[in-house]
């Protein structure tokens, strides 16, 4: 696979770039993501900025997975460091920027920090397929306890650089559960550098600059996502903060945008001999996406969307009903990899 920066095109722009940006689009196509056509009678000028979002400044720019300023320009440079955690209420969680929810057995979270440190997260949980479609576009340094020869094998193949605790175990902490410092991860590994942006945030440009989506717009003030063998989620809305709290069904933290993308669940083989396989999420490909947000207005909203990845080592693409980029709030986002039949409900009412 190759292991070039992946990149979001230039900011949206005003009309009379659009050609201009449409040839540029066009040239770097192999190796930026594929943002969709928009809906016919809609012109957008330009497409999604690689860069970090509008809230960048010279003393301190954005980190690249939240778009809030960094603590300094050197955070905002460092590397991602992914961990593997499980069990009912991982210790971690509340400082990652990204977190991807994989509904295996049991329920497995890829937390993902760039912008804050954390120390004693977990408990760590074994590697699974999952992993390396998620972070490989991150060129994550990457956590975990153990996994079979097969999975390892996996991570291998991709742009993230292995730091599991077999082959590490003075990187990590054991005690009850395995657990881990991303500074300790952090010092282990050199080179390389901060992630790609993997979402696009508002104040970018577009149609849908100020809010999350140009059609199918809803406010919500709680959600429920409903899991087919695993329960339902509540979220709720808190006008303060500007947050979703996951209020039962989960670990207690609270982030600023939900993504409920529906991925297709595959059986990946642990042993031939034994005949034992685990429900891994298959992230490269397409399907139908909720996104829950938040507004400038104080209201949290909602959209139905889509999402693309056509390749491994190229980001995921949130695309609105008219063929737009959907634009996240700024601040950390939790994804929900749904398996199929997982309904998502909303209401406005407290």
């Amino acid at each position: 696979m190759a292991r070039g920066q992946p990149a979001r095109p230039a900011r949206w722009a005003g009309n009379g770039l659009a050609v201009a940006a449409g040839l540029a689009v066009a040239a770097c196509a192999a190796s930026a993501p594929n943002l969709g056509q928009p809906a016919a009678g809609l012109s957008p000028a330009a497409t999604p900025s690689a860069s970090t979002g509008a809230r960048t400044t010279a003393a301190r720019p954005a980190a690249p997975l939240t778009d809030l300023a960094a603590a300094s320009a050197a955070d905002a440079r460092r590397r991602a460091v992914a961990l593997a955690l499980a069990g009912p209420d991982p210790r971690g969680l509340g400082s990652a920027d990204v977190v991807y929810q994989e509904f295996a057995a049991p329920v497995r979270y890829i937390a993902v920090f760039q912008s804050n440190e954390v120390t004693g997260a977990g408990p760590l949980t074994s590697t699974q397929p999952t992993d390396g479609q998620a972070l490989s576009v991150l060129r994550a340094l990457f956590g975990y306890t153990d996994g079979t020869p097969v999975f390892t094998k996996e991570l291998d193949r991709t742009s993230v650089t292995d730091l599991g605790y077999t082959t590490h175990r003075s990187l990590y902490s054991a005690g009850h559960g395995v657990t881990a410092s991303t500074s300790a991860i952090q010092r282990a590994a050199r080179g390389g550098g901060a992630p790609p942006q993997i979402f696009f945030y508002r104040g970018e440009g577009g149609p849908a600059s100020g809010k999350l989506a140009s059609v199918h717009l809803s406010m919500p003030s709680s959600a429920k996502v409903a899991i087919p063998g695993y329960g339902t989620e509540s979220w709720a809305y808190e006008s303060k903060t500007g947050l979703w709290s996951l209020a039962a069904g989960g670990p207690k933290v609270a982030v600023a945008n939900v993504v409920v993308q529906t991925v297709r669940y595959k059986r990946a083989v642990v042993s031939h001999r034994a005949g034992t396989t685990v429900p891994s999420a298959r992230l490269v490909g397409s399907g139908v996406a909720e996104v829950l947000s938040g507004s400038v207005g104080g209201s949290g909203t909602a959209a139905p969307g889509t999402w693309s990845k056509p390749h491994l080592n190229q980001l995921t693409d949130y695309i609105d009903g008219n063929g737009y980029p959907m634009a996240f709030q700024p601040g950390p986002t939790w994804v929900i990899l749904a398996p199929k039949g997982t309904r998502v409900s909303t209401s406005a009412g407290q």
